[in-house]
Parts: structure tokens; sequence; C-alpha cells
């Protein structure tokens, strides 16, 4: 299968999918071999959906993903290193009932951080990202707004460099288009 969503961690999504679409065609749906091809293919297309190891630029490398528990994370921090770049610039918030720690313990040390926070109640304190991720040897700054810290770190990264920008959904959800 064709799959429009590119990261790796796909793999591991299609065959759940799959057993779905059986389940259904065995309770009467009609979801031909070509429903299902165009339906991977156009996925983006046909559900909006953002933020799935999507690249927001090529120059430099800029990509969002929605994962937010540490298996996700784990999955996203792999599939950077396949990616070639000289510095790595993460711009990360999370929601405050997520396991900050469980999460921080898997990003890289080498990486520059931005901490944000979304703009919503529930979102953990861009000085408490900050706090926490002193414990595990993180440096970077803390920039509140995503798209204050997404500008911040193309002024200074290179067309060698990687930008990421994750950690949650809502971070996510503020990308204004660059």
């Amino acid at each position: 299968l064709n799959c429009g969503l590119i990261g790796e961690y796909q793999v591991k999504n299609i065959p759940g999918v799959l057993a779905v679409i059986t389940h259904l065609q065995q309770k009467g749906f009609t979801i031909s071999t070509t429903h299902i091809q165009d339906g991977f293919f156009h996925v983006i297309r046909n559900t909006n959906l953002k933020g799935r190891w999507q690249i927001l630029s090529e120059t430099p490398l800029t990509i969002c993903d929605v994962a937010h528990n540490p298996s996700g994370i784990a999955m996203v921090m792999k599939q950077i290193q396949k990616y070639p770049h000289n510095n790595l610039f993460i711009i990360f918030g999370m929601v405050s009932d997520k396991d900050a720690d469980a999460v921080f313990k898997l990003l890289p040390q080498h990486a520059k951080y931005y901490f944000c926070q979304p703009d919503i109640s529930r979102a953990r304190k861009a000085e408490e990202l900050y706090d926490i991720a002193q414990k595990f040897r993180l440096r970077g700054t803390i920039e509140p707004d995503v798209n204050h810290a997404i500008s911040k770190a193309r002024n200074i990264a290179t067309v060698d460099d990687l930008i990421f920008i994750g950690g949650s959904a809502f971070i996510v959800a503020e990308i204004e288009d660059l």
C-alpha cells in the first residue's frame, strides 16, 4: 500500500486499519481494493489529518508530529536519526497530564530546544518544561508561543539543519503556514 502518511511507524498502524476494513467487509460493507488503495494514498486529503511526520518545509527541513507519549516519541526520535542533518532544533510543548519525565529521557541531549506551550488550559507551562529538561541535560530556551519558537529556530538554522516541532497535538495545531 502506498500511504500518504510518510512516518515509518505507519507500518505498525496499517495492519490495524486493514483488520477494521476486513471486519467491516464481513459486516456487509462494500470496500474494494481500489477503495483501500485510494484511501491510504489520499488519507491526508480525505481526513485533513495533520502532524503525522508532516514535512512543513524542505529548507531547512522542518517536520512536525503529534506524538505525545513515550512510545510515540521514541519512534519519532528514531526517524529523526535517519534524516541527515547538522544541527537539530526541537520545538517542544506538552499538556500537563502527560508524563514529561518519561518523554524527556528519550529526547537527544545534542539538540537545541525551544520549550513552548499550547494556548489551552491543560498546557504544561513552558517554564516548567524548561525546569524538567534541566534534569535530563537538555539545553534550550523558553519561548511560550510555538510560532515565535519556529521563527527563532528558522532564523539561525542552516539548510543542512533539521527543525522538529512536537510533543502535543495542540502544539502542532497552532503552527501557522510556513
